[in-house]
Parts: structure tokens; sequence; C-alpha cells
């Protein structure tokens, strides 16, 4: 086994297997660069160091440009796929079930490239010179690249295309052999195996036409086109290959010579004949005439075998004929008028109705086109037309807007909901990404969207477990998913323990904040800055216990709150002065607030009490905001204190409520005191740093007596 190379992987393997479209079309012994031919022989050691090697590969690449959607799955699918190799009974049954898979794989994509030597082999004996280079381009369709396609040719004889033939008399006309006409039974005959929808007898049926259009070349010629560039849409395998042979025998007997498709149609019309004649001889067997519904069904018969409606008149008169019967009503006869030229639009809405069955109404729609070109001003025919347009269109509007609404969902992390609609559109339409209304690159957003949700439900089972490692990796999913009810349900249990006893000390001209570590492991702390006036400031995040505040100093000192971070969950925030918890350490400072007022203190608020679940004042002259302090178990400090909840209240709310409502969330009874408050010039909220001497006042528990 030889050393593995990141660059040479990454160019050898990763570049075929996502050129191919991806894991679904490698196998593990390519992902892995392990030698398939030397599975019995490889130790299970080095196997296991070259699982190893790709899978750090793989996680190094995961941000790669190009390869960033194929390395997620294989990230995600690494240990289900890697499993059979760890051991050499699992390796060496591996290895014969790939070797199976890549030998039907290889007949896969040399199988349009041998459909067309093979032909060429019957035609010219060999490969002509002149059409070698078109090989190429015949094995690039299949996924081959030239010297595959060269390596494949090798068993084959190349030869000399025939020279011009000289001056004289015209050559003799090549005719239909019968061998030729067998083929195309046969492929027409598959070709009805591989798909659903009604019959296709004839080269002509397969075009939506029947013999009665046989010599007009310019609708063959437009229909040939129109089914060739449906075909360039099919992906590569043995319906597009069969597709691809028949349109060859039309360009060939129907477009090249004027003869072979008149030859053509007439070994068509020869074999209804054929199958007509013993079902007119039992027809006209008692009567010796061939009566209406025997006539329509006969009729019906002849047009399934790909007759026109003129062929198929012609055909069982002469029948008839043959056994001596009149025809009634006679061919032609006043009784039935020749109808129009309507067989096909109805064939071409036959079509429609196939492919919107098949989930293709792009296709319907091109097919419908093709049916209201044929149908003329036939309103009968248009009628049933619109009705099927209706339904086309209906499929296709509804595909678009699910596909737009599933864009904005992956856009929205709603992967979940996203690969829903999609998954959705696909079984509905699943040509829809032809039409660029419908948006740009669906089917890849449809495999993004399938992988992330695959990676989250991994991500799910391993956080169920507990494991810190798992729920650092279920955090980080839920960063890209947000609808993925496993993965918030696997976290919803998850809690951070707050840290203790957060204290700060100032040393000369800044302050170290610090506390005693969470319970939890493998945590991160935020360390927040809340000033007397209750704005905040974050001031950063550290893995450590302590953190240093540059910040100048201000004249009431701020608390400081410490929260705990884990796999995207905190802990309840924890303060420096905090009654709860751990008392602070000897050498700890609580905050000295104090205890006169600043000389630029606003007005106080007066006349504090309690009124019921309200608490009201008196608002000083010019003062429109105030702070209610309010805290359960004792008196509040100051307007600051940390171990109060503090609210803001503007005298314009105040009167709409007629005082300030205690919130239902705060126990009774509780201590309540009110500050006031102003705005700087620069728009700054600046609270009073004491409370005023009648700004107090005591809620009693509900129900008690004031």
């Amino acid at each position: 086994m030889e050393p593995f190379v990141g660059n040479d992987y990454r160019k050898r393997v990763l570049a075929a297997v996502e050129r191919r479209g991806g894991p679904n079309a490698s196998d593990s012994f390519e992902l892995y660069d392990l030698p398939i031919e030397e599975a019995e022989r490889l130790d299970d050691d080095a196997v296991a160091a070259r699982l190893d090697e790709v899978w750090a590969f793989w996680q190094k690449h995961r941000d790669h440009p190009k390869y960033r959607i194929l390395v997620a799955r294989l990230v995600a699918e690494h240990d289900e796929r890697s499993a059979p190799l760890r051991h050499k009974t699992g390796r060496i049954a591996e290895a014969r079930a790939v070797s199976t898979r890549r030998e039907l794989r290889d007949q896969q994509r040399f199988e349009l490239l041998d459909n067309a030597v093979a032909r060429l082999n019957e035609r010219y004996g060999g490969i002509p010179r002149s059409k070698r280079a078109g090989l190429d381009e015949i094995g690039a369709m299949g996924g081959l690249d030239p010297a595959e396609v060269a390596t494949r040719l090798r068993r084959h004889r190349i030869v000399d295309d025939a020279p011009a033939a000289p001056a004289g008399p015209m050559p003799p006309r090549v005719a239909l052999t019968a061998q030729r006409r067998a083929q195309i039974v046969d492929l027409l005959a598959e070709f009805d195996r591989l798909r659903d929808g009604d019959p296709t007898p004839t080269l002509l049926t397969l075009l939506h036409l029947d013999t009665d259009a046989a010599a007009d070349r310019g609708v063959i010629e437009s229909r040939a086109v129109a089914l060739n560039d449906r075909a360039r849409e099919l992906a590569a395998g043995r319906f597009r290959a069969v597709l691809d042979e028949l349109l060859v025998h039309v360009h060939d007997i129907l477009l090249t010579d004027p003869a072979l498709a008149q030859d053509y149609r007439q070994s068509v019309v020869d074999t209804v004949t054929d199958h007509l004649r013993p079902r007119v001889r039992a027809a006209v067997l008692v009567e010796d005439e061939l009566g209406a519904q025997d006539h329509e069904f006969l009729l019906d018969e002849a047009r399934a075998g790909g007759l026109g409606a003129r062929d198929a008149r012609t055909v069982i008169a002469s029948l008839a004929a043959e056994f001596g019967a009149a025809v009634n009503p006679p061919a032609g006869g006043p009784a039935r008028a020749e109808p129009p030229p309507t067989r096909l639009w109805a064939n071409d809405l036959r079509a429609a109705r196939a492919a919107l069955r098949d989930a293709l109404p792009v296709r319907a729609r091109s097919a419908i086109a093709d049916a209201r070109a044929s149908a003329g001003d036939d309103g009968e025919a248009l009628r049933q037309i619109a009705a099927v347009a209706d339904e086309v269109e209906r499929v296709i509007r509804q595909a678009v807007t699910d596909a737009r609404r599933a864009r904005d969902l992956a856009d929205e992390k709603r992967h979940v909901a996203a690969l829903e609609l999609l998954e959705g559109v696909f079984r509905r339409a699943r040509d829809i990404d032809l039409l660029p209304e419908a948006g740009d690159r669906l089917a890849e957003r449809l495999e993004q969207s399938r992988d992330v949700v695959a990676r989250a439900d991994a991500a799910a089972r391993a956080a169920s477990a507990g494991d810190p490692a798992s729920l650092s990796a279920a955090a980080q999913m839920r960063r890209q998913i947000v609808d993925h009810d496993a993965l918030d349900m696997s976290a919803a249990g998850v809690t951070v323990d707050p840290p203790r006893n957060v204290r700060s000390v100032a040393d000369g001209g800044a302050i170290t904040v610090s506390w005693d570590p969470s319970a939890t492991e493998s945590v991160t702390y935020r360390v927040v800055r809340i000033a007397a006036d209750g704005s905040t400031r974050t001031l950063g995040r550290t893995t450590s216990t302590e953190l240093s505040d540059g910040s100048a100093p201000d004249p009431v000192p701020p608390v400081y709150e410490v929260i705990a971070l884990h796999a995207g969950h905190r802990s309840e925030p924890a303060r420096t002065g905090s009654t709860s918890g751990p008392s602070a350490d000897a050498g700890s400072t609580v905050p000295v607030r104090p205890v006169t007022p600043r000389p630029d203190d606003p007005p106080p608020v007066t006349a504090v009490r309690v009124e019921g679940d309200t608490v009201c004042f008196e608002w000083p002259v010019g003062v429109t905001e105030a702070m209610v302090v309010i805290r359960p178990d004792a008196a509040p400090d100051h307007p600051a204190d940390p171990a109060a909840v503090a609210s803001k209240v503007t005298n314009t709310r105040y009167q709409i409520d007629g005082g300030y409502p205690i919130p239902s969330n705060i126990p009774r009874p509780c201590h309540v005191a009110v500050a006031s408050c102003r705005r700087t010039p620069q728009g700054k909220l600046d609270v009073a740093s004491v409370f005023g001497p009648s700004a107090r006042a005591q809620a009693p528990a509900t129900g008690a007596a004031g």
C-alpha cells in the first residue's frame, strides 16, 4: 500500500468522486484510498492508520470551496462506511461486493460508447477513422475521459473511410434491411419497458406522429430536434442509451434519404396489414360485409400500430376487398367523413399526460406547445389541451413557489423544513430546476439541506449521551440548523453551574474582577460591567477566573456580573456584592456606595408609598424619569444595589398605569425605593446616587393590609 499523500488524494480521488456525483457513485476502498486487490494481505493496524489519515484529511477540508459538501457527507458517514474495513473478515467480504459493484458501474459508464461502437461495427465492419473523434464525445457523455475511451477501443479495428465514388452510374439505393427493422422493433420494445405511457410501435410514434405525416420532413425534423434536446437532459443510463440509438435511426432513416423513409413507412403499413388480416377475415366471415362497429374497432387497431387515419382506411378497405367483402360504411363514404388530422395533437397530449405522471411538468409543457401547434383552430382539441395545460401550469407554479420558499428556509437555517419542501418539489416536478424562475442550484440546495439534517441527527444522538465533547459539537450544529427538534431536546436538559463569590479589587488605576470557578467543566466566562445608571458594557470573555477592568473609574463604583457559558448554554449570573452563594473572601472588597448625594444629583422623589400592588410617589419638578428599585430581603442600600431589581419608569407611563405596578414575579413582602433620573446633554441616563428621605416604602404580603 502506497503512503497517503493529501494533494494527490484530492486530485485523484476527491475530484473523480465529485465529478461522478458524490459518495453514492463510489465505494469505501476508493474513498479511503485502499488497494482492493490487496484486501486479503493488508494488516488491520495499517488499515486503521490509513482510515485515520483520510479522516484527518477530510476534517481539514470541511471548508474547501469546491469539496465542502462532498467532504461533509463523508465525515457524517465515516463511522458506518469505515466499519467493514477495520477487520480482515469484513474487509474481504466488502472487497468482493465492491468488485461486483465496480463491474456494474463500468458497464453503465461504457454503455453509451459500447452501443455506438457496436453500431459502427455492424455498419462499417470496424470504426471509420473519420468517426473516431466523435467517440470521445460519446464517451464524455458517460463520464469517460479520452484515455479510457482509447483503452476501450483497442479491441476494435480502425478502418479507412471509403473513397468517393467515381463519376458514372448512380449506386444502387440502400434499402431498409429486415435486420435493421428488427433492431428498431427491439429498441422500441425496450423503450416501452423502461417508461410508463402508451406503446411506441414505430419511430414516427416516438415523435408523436403517424404514417400520414411520414412525408413531411419539416415536421419530422422539428420533432426530432425537440426530442434530442429532451434526451440531453437525462442522466446517463440504459434509458438514455436506448433513446439515443432510436434518434440515430430517426436521423438515418426518416431524415437522410426520402426513399428510405418511404421504405420504413411501407414496412409499418405491411406490419399493421399482417396484424389486421386475420381480424378482417374473422369480421367478414359470416356476413361477407365489414360492419360499422367492426370497422371502428379495426381503425383503432390500425392507429395503435402507428398508421394514420388515411392509411388505416386504405389498409382495411384493401383487406376487405381481398376477402371479397364490402365495407359498410364504405371507405371515405358519407357515413363517416374523413376525420381532420387531429391525431397529431392527440399524441402530443398523451405525451404531456405521461410526462406529468412521470413528475416532468417542464417536459409536459413542451408537449402541450406541440399539441397546440398541431391542433390549429380545432376548438374541441384546444379545450382538451387547455384542461391538461392548466394542470401542468398548476404543478409548475406550486413547485416554483415551494422551491423559492425552501431557498428562503435554508437561508434562515431551517433545513428540516427546507428539506421537506425540496423533496416534495422533486417528487412532483423533478425537472423544475430547468426553469430560471425556480431559483438556482435546487439539486445542490437539496443535497446541502440533506447533509445538514443528517449531521444534526448524528449530533443529537451523540449529545443524548451527555458527553461534554458531544455537547460542544451539538452546540456548533445548532448554529447551522434552528428547527431540528431532536437536537434541541438533547440540549434541553443541559445546565451550567454559575461561578461563585464574585469580587472586585482596586489596584492602582485598574480593577481586577475575580471569582470562584463554575462546577461545570470546560466553561468560558463572560464579564459585564454595570454602571450606577444601569448601563452595561461587556468587558470580555475568558477561560480563567479573573479579568482586569482598565476603564476610567466612575464616581459610583460599578457592579460586575459574571456568567458561565458552555455548549451554547449559560448559567445564572453572579454579581459582586450578591447575598446568595458563598460569602466573599476576607481579602475581597464590596463596592462602597456614597451615603450623601452628589452635588449634581437631580431633585429627589418624595412620598413613596405602596397602594395594593402599585408603587406611587410624587414627581419633583423637572424630573420625567425615575428608577424603581425593589429588593425582597432588605431595603435597597442605593439605586445601584446589585441584590435588587431596578426598573425605569417615565412620568407618561406612570400616568397611564396610575403608578408603577409591582411585577408579579417579585415575591411579597418586599422593600421599595425610588430614585430620580435625568438625561445628560449626550443622552445618557443619570440616576441619583442616593434615595431621598421619603423615597422608601415596604410592600406587604399579597392580601395583607397596607
